[in-house]
């Protein structure tokens, strides 16, 4: 334990950077592999090579920066989209009241006074901005017990997935092999070199496409700084849909043709059965909009989403998937799981081969955390077996989560509005539920429910696999991740609550919430059998699909790529996909593992580029207040035209 001391120490220096990073610069960590977290590991690795030069007993070891870049992870997560939901909650509805009647109605009679303030009074300065740090630091005691409150509902269901996480990895690493795609670059930066072996920063086709991305990417910045310079744009290069002007055709909503460097080199990392499942799905979700329109059903961009559910019923299928990606992941782990249960019943230690922490252990402190949620529920005024079961179907869905990316290495998992709220307006209808629990559940739940592109579990199982990869102790790296969670939480609040005093507070997601909230209570709904119908429909492809593949070895299509292709956030990327789907194919057949590999090398290459460019970017618009600067990401500030 004595060896994690300096990593620890790092981590816990650099979580400050991190999170603040994550709230300034939002569009850095809303896809799966984080810019914040990573760049800072890259530039710590590329620090640490001369002073392992100079002085080799100081240096840092590849299993040291792991520890690092898992507590950074973490901490960017914590500090990520659910933060977006919960900072702003936590006083807009207060601070926001007197312009919208509605709060005054629906949400502030129901908030519970441990979360939200409900007297815009003490606020006053709060949105005016201009104030120092000083100022804010003044302002800090009557924030503390809110961010306490928050703070220790983050953490418990947080280090609950975290015992869930250790208790699956066995299982998901060793014995199904899971491949873990998005942490190959994290691998790489931290593995040492075998003997025979080059490594990663004197690899030539890895500096070639650093190069090569890293010159575009900081010549569109110039040029977006100083718009007479020449711009290279392969980005958003058009719209698929728009090449069809009649119904229904015209139906399938935006389709954007481009390409996203470090998105599509992180396809390359991907299975190749999942990277073609996840396309083949992407043009049967599109196909269904066209179907739909033809029966009646207007579509959009994304048709049924949100808490309204319409056809094609698209989150309501994910749902089911996600619900048999969860039953599939219990299924083939029986055995373990048996013998799980056999060694929490004994009090037996761990015996895989990274041994952690005892299960006994590990499975009373995820009961711990899941009675603790569920006794805030209570606190808050909620029936207890209600929050049982409206957390129970949260980690339900993070497990299934987890597991799809563990396997899929999916770019982005964006699946908007997706929660147990949707499942129970569904099944059950909010005719027969009160405001007030309709209220406080969704107000105070609302992070489990808006988006999970920062989802905190699969990083967890991540930061898990990187301790089992690089031999680290199971037990430290345990440790690291338990406290980056407060932490990160911690360092997110402080810093939004400082923005909104030297800046302006966010207030999108408050009024959203509350546009929900009033909608809901304003127009009472039954249970929608064909909502019903479509998550039983998404629940029977997962498992139609496992069970062709169970029994054909080598079936292209996987049940993953069916529950995330469900969803809008691949329609950003589907055409560098299919672009690498193309080439990947193509080197492996004729190139075989050799060519695979020189591929790997190119992609690597290519994130680290973008990443270092993002880093450049991203810390001179946060040195210079915020300006506006050029961004890797897939949307944000420029909008959708880069």
């Amino acid at each position: 334990m004595l060896a994690l001391l300096r990593p620890l120490l790092i981590g816990l220096l650099l979580i400050p950077v991190c999170c603040y990073w994550a709230q300034d610069q939002v569009i850095d960590r809303i896809f799966s592999l984080m810019v914040p977290p990573l760049a800072l590991t890259i530039l710590l690795a590329l620090l640490n090579l001369p002073v392992r030069k100079a002085f080799p007993k100081l240096a840092l070891n590849g299993r040291e920066i792991a520890v690092v870049y898992a507590m950074l992870t973490i901490a960017c997560a914590m500090s990520g989209e659910w933060m977006d939901m919960v900072a702003p909650s936590m006083y807009g509805f207060a601070v926001f009241s007197p312009n919208n009647p509605r709060y005054g109605t629906y949400i502030l009679p129901y908030l519970p006074d441990w979360f939200f303030f409900r007297d815009p009074a003490p606020l006053k300065e709060f949105g005016e901005g201009g104030k120092t740090f000083g100022f804010f630091l003044s302002q800090l005691p009557m924030w503390w017990p809110k961010i306490g409150a928050w703070t220790l509902l983050l953490t418990l269901i947080t280090t609950a997935m975290l015992c869930i996480s250790a208790l699956l990895k066995d299982q998901w690493v060793h014995k199904e092999r899971l491949a873990f795609p998005l942490v190959q670059l994290p691998i790489a930066l931290t593995e040492e070199a075998g003997p025979g072996q080059t490594p990663l920063w004197k690899n030539k086709l890895f500096w070639g496409s650093f190069a090569v991305v890293f010159a575009i990417d900081m010549l569109n910045g110039f040029s977006f700084l100083y718009p007479q310079l020449p711009h290279f744009n392969i980005r958003f290069l058009g719209d698929f849909n728009k090449a069809f002007v009649s119904p229904p055709w015209n139906q399938t909503g935006w389709t954007p043709v481009g390409i996203f460097p470090y998105l599509s080199a992180l396809g390359f990392l991907m299975p190749t059965d999942l990277l073609f499942s996840l396309l083949v799905f992407f043009f049967v979700r599109k196909a269904q909009q066209i179907i739909a329109y033809s029966i009646g059903n207007e579509q959009g961009v994304f048709g049924g989403g949100g808490l309204t559910p319409s056809p094609p019923y698209f989150s309501e299928q994910s749902w089911g998937a996600f619900i048999g990606l969860f039953v599939s992941a219990l299924w083939l782990a029986r055995p373990h799981l048996k013998m799980l249960w056999a060694q929490i019943s004994s009090g037996e230690k761990d015996t895989g081969e990274n041994p952690g922490l005892p299960p006994r252990f590990l499975f009373v402190l995820m009961l711990v955390c899941i009675a603790g949620t569920a006794a805030i529920g209570v606190g808050i005024g909620l029936p207890l077996l209600f929050v049982l079961l409206y957390v129970g179907l949260f980690l339900a869905f993070s497990v299934a989560v987890t597991r799809l990316r563990a396997a899929l290495g999916a770019p982005t998992h964006e699946m908007a509005f997706m929660g147990p709220h949707q499942l129970i307006l569904d099944f059950h209808g909010s005719a027969g539920l009160s405001n007030e629990l309709l209220t406080r559940t969704l107000a105070t739940f609302h992070f489990m429910n808006r988006i999970h592109r920062t989802h905190t579990m699969p990083s967890l199982m991540e930061g898990l696999y990187l301790a089992d990869r690089g031999k680290l102790s199971a037990k430290g790296m345990f440790l690291a991740l338990f406290l980056a969670i407060p932490l990160g939480t911690v360092a997110g609040f402080l810093t939004h609550i400082y923005f909104g005093y030297h800046y302006t507070p966010v207030s999108w997601v408050s009024g959203e919430l509350g546009g929900f909230v009033s909608n809901i209570l304003s127009t009472p709904r039954p249970p929608n059998p064909t909502a019903m119908l479509a998550v039983l429909g998404g629940f029977t492809t997962v498992m139609l699909l496992d069970f062709i593949r169970f029994r054909i070895p080598g079936f292209w299509l996987h049940p993953a790529g069916y529950a995330l292709a469900m969803n809008f956030g691949v329609d950003y990327y589907w055409f560098g996909l299919l672009i690498v789907l193309i080439v990947k194919v193509f080197v492996q057949r004729f190139y075989g593992l050799k060519g695979y590999s020189q591929l790997r090398q190119i992609a690597l290459g290519l994130i680290v580029g973008e990443f270092m460019a993002e880093l450049i970017w991203a810390g001179f618009s946060m040195l210079n207040e915020r300006q506006m600067t050029y961004s890797i990401s897939i949307n944000g500030k420029m909008s959708w035209d880069q």
